[in-house]
């Protein structure tokens, strides 16, 4: 036996079960013609060269972790897979190394040789799992997509091996039926639902009401996408994640279950009572485990899961009142329910709240939720392992299994960002680490779209058997991938030491001066030096390699010189604070150029249908059947982006560099706000910046979720207009940006006080007290 416990300790499985976290099991309800032929069609629909051979078998699985291998022969391709889903992953890792192609979110090339290159490779996974999206990637991302779009997007997931991500799934129409059951009327449950561009945070407990009601075709729309995207799901062998009851219940629960125990719900980023502070059903009661159960029949449909289920029933709430007992008991129902209901089941959880508020979780807190849970039956997301990462303070999650993941981004903001450091570093020591429960990666960001390097890169993780030695070379290799030249090298070695250097603890949310309200107590602040952002902008600007020419080369000559411009407008700031001590005259004149900035950057926007905010709200619009659902569905699409809540309750958090933004709301804010205190000073006159602020409410926010606007017509050739904007920007003369890189020092352990936030001097939402030291 002490041999036994020793060689537990040595191999560093530390007696972890993962009976119920098997993908031969969880991977094959599907048959392997099925999802050979799953595969194929998406094979099929990337190429026109039919020669290529499938053949899924899942006796290939090697220490339950998907294999591929490839060989070409006779000019055809032959992929044998372990899964559908591994079968695609090889078909693009064949693309990707032997073609030089690359499938990304927005843009793609594909280009695949007549004579097939010699391959004979076989790739074994390094995980059991690479899984797939935050729980509110889905509202800031995916929120209007249709099948069509959603079955593109399960595509590029099988593209890039993910076997494991959250279902697209109708969860307000399965509670809307449990709600009738319930005893609840339709108009509580109109009060109840938010507009579809707050589901992410009714479904958390953090808000109800906003934005709603939902329409009924909305209901049925959800339910055509989880009915083909569900299914297509399991036919390649990826696992859907389903959701499941986490505790939090409508208002009208205090009429329908008078002598229940229901708790209070503490107010989330200032909503209002119309629309904060809801309720919590006591774990210890009898109606958790009905409700779970009625949500989740209704939810699966009577149809077959994956086994594994979401649930966050503490994500940046709290509970009154708060106890270790409340977290223990809460954690033990919803295992239980699951258990009940699904006997293989899975308690998927993120870990945000363990890293939003550790006052909130000191470790003795922690380790009583994660081993109230059977060891095994709880699956973590350390959500943003690549700047935050939980693992090792809470020791190895007590024994519980988690994966690795990159959060990178917060509400699809845009901005130039990267970790590439980190990433291509921690990943392989965590999964290295002695007694490790490690046993995946994920991409867990907010928002996607942006960035699309830095995903790449880490997807890349999941089968590479160390980090990349020459970070230069690999960055040569996904330029040429993703334009077909190499005329773009240098650039990259430019973006690398630039806006992909990121490492500190700083917190990234993508609000730049020009995207927040205005005020004269911003604190911009970057990590790099606008000399390397500007070279690599000049690299871009000057290349005359025809072969360049591409979908994707345009989109990021677009994107760095927006990026470039960005950065200037924030010196120019800087010198707006400095040129109000001075003469009208001059202060006049950095305004002018300030602005000019602004409308630079919504010119170059404009020639790229990617940065457009005409298409989030016309997609917004297709949802609609009549007049009241278009207003519903434009209100929620442009105050997300914008106030996010009727009061602005979480203003610019999600906000986009767009050109019809700038155009119609970031140009118009910055102007008034300036000119008024301009006009302010040439009169001699007192200028209050909060009543500004308050005018600027009403006259821009406002009304801008109401207002029609129309797309920015583009005014010339993406290059031509790229080295003009070069040109005119690139010798100006500006200090650089003060320097902010909070670093981890190894020997010291970093807590809340050691970090410099100020960049977030106005920021509106709950502060976050973030430590890398376990409060005890």
């Amino acid at each position: 036996m002490n041999q036994f416990i020793l060689l537990l300790l040595v191999t560093g499985v530390r007696g972890l079960n993962l009976d119920y976290l098997d993908p031969t099991k969880l991977q094959t309800k599907a048959s392997p013609t099925v999802q050979r032929n799953a595969a194929l069609r998406i094979i099929q629909s990337i190429s026109a060269h039919q020669a290529v051979e499938i053949e899924v078998d899942p006796t290939l699985f090697s220490d339950k972790k998907d294999v591929f291998s490839l060989k070409t022969s006779k000019d055809k391709l032959i992929i044998r897979a372990s899964s559908g889903v591994a079968a695609v992953w090889g078909f693009n890792h064949f693309l990707k190394n032997y073609c030089k192609s690359q499938i990304a979110w927005q843009v793609q090339r594909v280009t695949i040789p007549s004579t097939l290159p010699e391959v004979d490779e076989t790739v074994v996974a390094n995980d059991r799992f690479r899984y797939y999206q935050n729980v509110c990637t889905v509202s800031y991302s995916f929120l209007w997509w249709k099948v069509k779009e959603w079955t593109t997007h399960v595509a590029w997931m099988a593209l890039n091996g993910i076997n494991l991500a959250l279902a697209p799934v109708a969860q307000e129409a399965a509670w809307a039926k449990v709600y009738r059951q319930l005893g609840m009327t339709e108009q509580e449950i109109d009060q109840h639902f938010t507009g579809p561009a707050f589901l992410s945070w009714l479904r958390m407990g953090n808000v109800h009401g906003w934005g709603g009601p939902l329409p009924k075709s909305w209901h049925e729309g959800q339910k055509n996408i989880q009915k083909n995207i569900v299914e297509l799901m399991f036919e390649l062998g990826i696992v859907p994640v389903f959701p499941a009851f986490s505790g939090h219940v409508p208002k009208a629960f205090e009429r329908i279950f008078p002598n229940t125990t229901l708790y209070s719900v503490v107010k989330w980023n200032r909503f209002d009572e119309d629309y904060c502070c809801g309720l919590y059903l006591d774990p210890n009661d009898p109606l958790f485990k009905r409700i779970s159960k009625m949500f989740l029949t209704e939810v699966t449909g009577g149809t077959d899961t994956g086994h594994i289920y979401t649930s966050d029933p503490f994500n940046e709430v709290k509970i009154q009142p708060w106890s270790t007992s409340l977290v223990r008991d809460t954690a033990r129902a919803i295992h239980t329910s699951l258990s009940e209901f699904d006997e293989k089941s899975v308690w998927l959880l993120q870990n945000w709240m363990f890293v939003s508020d550790p006052v909130m979780w000191p470790m003795a807190r922690v380790k009583t939720l994660l081993t109230s849970v059977p060891n095994g039956r709880l699956l973590l997301l350390d959500l943003q392992s690549e700047q935050w990462p939980q693992y090792n303070l809470y020791d190895m999650y007590y024994g519980q299994p988690f994966i690795w993941s990159m959060l990178h981004n917060f509400g699809a903001t845009l901005g130039m960002f990267g970790n590439i450091v980190t990433i291509n570093k921690d990943v392989y020591e965590a999964r290295s680490q002695n007694g490790s429960t490690m046993i995946g990666i994920g991409l867990t960001p907010e928002g996607i779209n942006q960035n699309y390097v830095v995903y790449d890169l880490m997807l890349e993780s999941a089968w590479r058997k160390g980090p990349v030695v020459d970070m230069e070379a690999w960055a040569r290799e996904y330029a040429r991938r993703r334009y077909g030249c190499d005329a773009a090298s240098e650039a990259w070695k430019y973006l690398l030491k630039s806006v992909y250097s990121f490492n500190s603890l700083n917190k990234m949310r993508g609000k730049y001066v020009v995207t927040r309200r205005p005020s004269f107590r911003l604190k911009p602040w970057a990590w790099y030096k606008s000399s390397d952002l500007m070279e690599a902008l000049k690299n871009f600007v000057y290349i005359n390699d025809t072969n360049c020419d591409c979908e994707g080369f345009k989109y990021d000559l677009v994107d760095v010189t927006r990026q470039a411009l960005q950065y200037r407008a924030e010196q120019l700031y800087l010198k707006v604070l400095i040129d109000r001590y001075s003469t009208v005259k001059t202060l006049n004149a950095t305004i002018i150029q300030f602005l000019d900035a602004m409308q630079d950057m919504s010119l170059i926007l404009s020639e790229s249908e990617h940065f457009s905010a005409i298409n989030w709200v016309k997609d917004a619009s297709a949802w609609a059947t009549n007049l009241s659902e278009l207003n519903t569905y434009e209100l929620n699409a442009k105050n997300q982006i914008t106030l996010w809540g009727p009061k602005g309750e979480i203003t610019d958090y999600a906000c986009k560099q767009w050109a019809e933004m700038f155009l119609y709301y970031y140009i118009p804010r910055w102007s008034l706000f300036l000119n008024t205190f301009l006009e302010a000073q040439a009169n001699d006159n007192v200028w209050n910046e909060k009543t500004t602020q308050d005018y600027i409410r009403v006259v821009v926010e406002e009304t801008f979720t109401t207002r029609p606007f129309d797309k920015i017509t583009p005014s010339m050739d993406v290059r031509v207009l790229a080295v003009k904007l070069y040109e005119k920007w690139a010798s100006i003369v500006l200090d650089d940006l003060p320097m902010s890189m909070v670093k981890v020092d190894s020997g010291k352990r970093t807590t809340f006080a050691d970090v410099d936030f100020s960049s977030e001097v106005d920021d509106p939402t709950v502060v976050m007290l973030w430590s890398t030291t376990p409060i005890v």
